[in-house]
């Protein structure tokens, strides 16, 4: 159930991103975007660190954006406590529906898994 909850919090995240108004999704997206590919490029965490600190995804923002750098953090630690709070909130009223071999054969593929439904 531990793979499930993450896809879970996956697909909130995404949703709940795609929600966002545009200039705080556009923001939020280039700089997870930016730190995705130095993850990419780092082979530790202090590798990615150094990298971050190096090439700021911040600062890579506040040039893209032409926004200054309180603008930029301000609205970054806006829209994660936005997300976080909208994900909790949802997850909590989460059902899963669990169907299995015994209830509806069909549904199962050749390497006998099982369909979680989603209902919202």
């Amino acid at each position: 159930m531990e793979k499930v909850n993450e896809r879970l919090m996956d697909f909130l995240l995404k949703s709940e991103i795609a929600r966002l108004p545009e200039e705080k999704r556009k923001l939020y997206q280039f700089v997870t975007e930016a730190e995705d590919s130095l993850a990419e490029k780092a082979a530790t965490v202090d590798e990615f660190y150094s990298l971050v600190l190096a090439d700021s995804p911040v600062n890579a923002a506040m040039n893209y954006f032409q926004w200054p750098y309180h603008k930029v953090v301000a609205m970054l630690m806006e829209v994660e406590d936005e997300l976080d709070q909208k994900i909790k909130h949802r997850s909590k009223r989460v059902k899963w529906i669990e169907f299995g071999a015994g209830q509806n054969p069909e549904l199962m593929d050749e390497g006998n898994k099982r369909l979680f439904l989603f209902i919202n």
